[in-house]
Order: C-alpha cells, then sequence, then structure tokens
C-alpha cells in the first residue's frame, strides 16, 4: 500500500479491488496508519480503484468513525462512486467524484477577473477557470451556491459540473451571450441614467427574493471579530452597528458591481455567487456604494486615479439608483437612506483585509469613519 505524508496530510492510493479476499487486510492496514498519524488529515485517492464490495465499505466504515471529519475519499471513478452512493456511503463519508479533465489550451478566452479566467468551451458552454488560490471546496461551493440560488427564483446563469483544469479547478456554466453592465456603460454612456434606473429596479427586484442561505449579519460580525484592526472598543462599536440591522431573510449578492450584472437581449443576471446569503440589503447596497461612489471620491480627493477601478459610475447614476431603489425624489430621503448604510461600506471592506491587501493608513481611517458615525449615532435601518 502507497502512501505519503506532506505538510500534516496522509494521502494513500488504493487499486484495483476491495473484496472479501484483501478487506480485512487492507481496512488492518488503513487502520494502523490511521492510529500512527493521529492529527494528520487522512487521503484515500481512488483513482486507480475498480471495484469495491460490501466488506470494503464496512472497512472505510471504520476507517471514517477513527477519523470522523480528518477522512477524504477523492478520485472516485463514476462506478465506484455508484457503489457508495447508492449504499448511502455518501452521506457519512466526505467522497468526491473524479473530476472530468479539460485542457484550456486551445479555448477562446472571454474574458478575465480577480478570481479567474473566462472561456468559450464550445458553441453552448463557457468554463470558468479559478486562481490557484481558490481549493475545490471553494469552487465546488460556488456552483453548489450558484445551483441554489438558481432553484430560489434568483436570475442567474446555469451551472453545470466542477472540473479539474491543470491544477486549477473550473466550472462549466452555460453559454451567456453577454456583456458585463459595466461595459455596457462603457459602450453607452448616453443612456447611463436610464440603465441605472434599470438596475435598481433589478436588484430590488432580486432582494425580495427570501432564501435560507447563511446568515449575512451574522457572518460580517464573525468577520469582524477576526479583523486584527480593531480594538476591544472598536468592536463593541461595529458590533452595535452590525445588531442594529434587521433579522430578515431576503436574498444578498455579496459582492455587487457592476462587472458582476450582465446584460443578455435586454434582461439582467448575475454571476459570481460565491458569496450569497441571506440577509438586509443594507449589505449589498452598502458594497456598492463603497465600490463605486466612496472609493472614487477618495481617490479623486488625493489626486490619484482609483487604483482599483471602476470608474464609471456618476454621482447622477448613483443618485438615479437611489431614488428607483427607494421610489421617492425627496433630498432629505435619499440622504438619509445614503447616511444609513455608509459605515457599512467600511465595515464591509475592513472585514474584506481578511482575504485582501488593503494598506494599513486606509484601514485606519476606514476605522475612523466608522466611530465618528457612531458618534452621531447610529442611523436606524427603516428600509
Amino acid at each position: 500500500m502507497q502512501y505519503k505524508l506532506s505538510e500534516n496530510i496522509l494521502t494513500v492510493n488504493l487499486e484495483g479491488k476491495i473484496d472479501t479476499n484483501n478487506a480485512d487486510e487492507i481496512g488492518a492496514e488503513l487502520l494502523e496508519l490511521a492510529k500512527k498519524f493521529p492529527a494528520e488529515k487522512f487521503i484515500l485517492n481512488l483513482e486507480k480503484l475498480k471495484y469495491i464490495s460490501s466488506s470494503g465499505l464496512r472497512a472505510m466504515l471504520k476507517l471514517g468513525k477513527l477519523k470522523k471529519n480528518n477522512l477524504q475519499l477523492v478520485e472516485a471513478s463514476r462506478e465506484v462512486y455508484e457503489v457508495f452512493d447508492t449504499s448511502g456511503f455518501t452521506k457519512i463519508l466526505n467522497i468526491q467524484k473524479a473530476l472530468r479533465k479539460i485542457s484550456a489550451d486551445n479555448l477562446i478566452e472571454l474574458g478575465r477577473g480577480t478570481s479567474g479566467t473566462v472561456y468559450k468551451l464550445d458553441d453552448e458552454n463557457i468554463l470558468k477557470v479559478y486562481n490557484s488560490k481558490w481549493s475545490f471546496e471553494d469552487v465546488a461551493r460556488e456552483r453548489a451556491n450558484s445551483q441554489a440560488a438558481f432553484v430560489e427564483g434568483i436570475d442567474t446563469a446555469i451551472s453545470y459540473d466542477v472540473v479539474k483544469v491543470g491544477e486549477n479547478f473550473g466550472i462549466v456554466y452555460e453559454m451567456i451571450n453577454a456583456d458585463t453592465l459595466e461595459k455596457v456603460l462603457l459602450d453607452d454612456a448616453e443612456n447611463i441614467e436610464n440603465y441605472s434606473r434599470r438596475l435598481a429596479e433589478f436588484i430590488k427586484e432580486q432582494h425580495a427574493i427570501e432564501t435560507d442561505f447563511e446568515d449575512a449579519r451574522q457572518r460580517q460580525i464573525s468577520m469582524a471579530e477576526k479583523v486584527e484592526f480593531y480594538s476591544a472598543d472598536d468592536l463593541k462599536i461595529v458590533r452595535q452597528f452590525l445588531e442594529a440591522v434587521p433579522n430578515c431573510k431576503n436574498f444578498s449578492h455579496g459582492d455587487l458591481n457592476l462587472t458582476n450584472i450582465l446584460l443578455q437581449n435586454g434582461q439582467m443576471i448575475m454571476i459570481d455567487m460565491g458569496e450569497i446569503s441571506s440577509g438586509h440589503p443594507v449589505f449589498d447596497l452598502s458594497w456598492l456604494y463603497f465600490m463605486y461612489v466612496i472609493r472614487k471620491r477618495s481617490a479623486q480627493r488625493h489626486g490619484v486615479e482609483n487604483p482599483m477601478g471602476p470608474k464609471i459610475m456618476p454621482d447622477a447614476m448613483w443618485k438615479t439608483f437611489l431614488q428607483t431603489y427607494f421610489n421617492t425624489t425627496d433630498e432629505k430621503a435619499i440622504e438619509h437612506y445614503e447616511r444609513a448604510i455608509l459605515p457599512y461600506s467600511f465595515i464591509q471592506v475592513l472585514n474584506a483585509t481578511l482575504t485582501r491587501p488593503i494598506p494599513k493608513e486606509a484601514c485606519n481611517f476606514y476605522k475612523n469613519i466608522i466611530l465618528a458615525e457612531f458618534e452621531r449615532g447610529i442611523i436606524p435601518i427603516d428600509f
């Protein structure tokens, strides 16, 4: 039995057949290895396993009880996976089916973003290849989120299977003959306010859908507790802001920006569903506010171009968006809503420091705005 220990991960390769003739022997060897390396994650590579009987399944069950959450079975062929699935083992063991392997070498690149690159796979499908920092679990979660959102009635792309592309992972999606809203706005600047109204109507429609995903407010609280820029007193203030957000089950995209909205034959579609949750619309609105208003104003104030883009939402477009979303042209009402969502913009961007580098000076600036808003008084989230 071949095995390899690397960075606290023990990988064992199983081959051939596991049946009544050898199941006891193989099971004993696996248990011995599990006891020899008790703290290590235990991975069984089933790529070369052709068959497993009920005796083999029982051996896997014993190993699973010993290693519990530290056991993972990977690269199971369709036939072997079916044995595990029909016997109910996929519900009690972490088993991954062997992924379809695709080469992107000769595919046409359609676009490139922070999370990966999109290619045309064929006339009906596209392939999104995620960057190396995305694990299988990350990509599988994004696919599951996309499917769950589609089932709940969210206007999003249909996702198919997770695949292996070289050393990286990818997802096959339906082919969408569409441009991002950002590109549409750049190409048709004269109609920006019209698109802004349509965007507000679309976002409000998606927010009205009740879902049962991860709680958005609790996610933000959990992230804030890990942000290193907060003192204990700072964190108490941030928690007060977040706890003031009403409990609700509205759909929340989690990374709302104009590159994640596609326009296909006049219809808007959301993509990149890795951060979806259930919660109050304030989280989506405040992120959009930061991305396209606060960041741009900050860059202009310091006399530099916005280093992270985007640059294409004029203040008039943001104002039109708010007027449409909240169905009011009253200036005081718009000012009230904008001030209500302001601190949540900075809370979310500081939470983002957990996954992306942001200069310390900027983080301290953002934190001071949160503290100043607290001194002014927390505005009730009344929408």
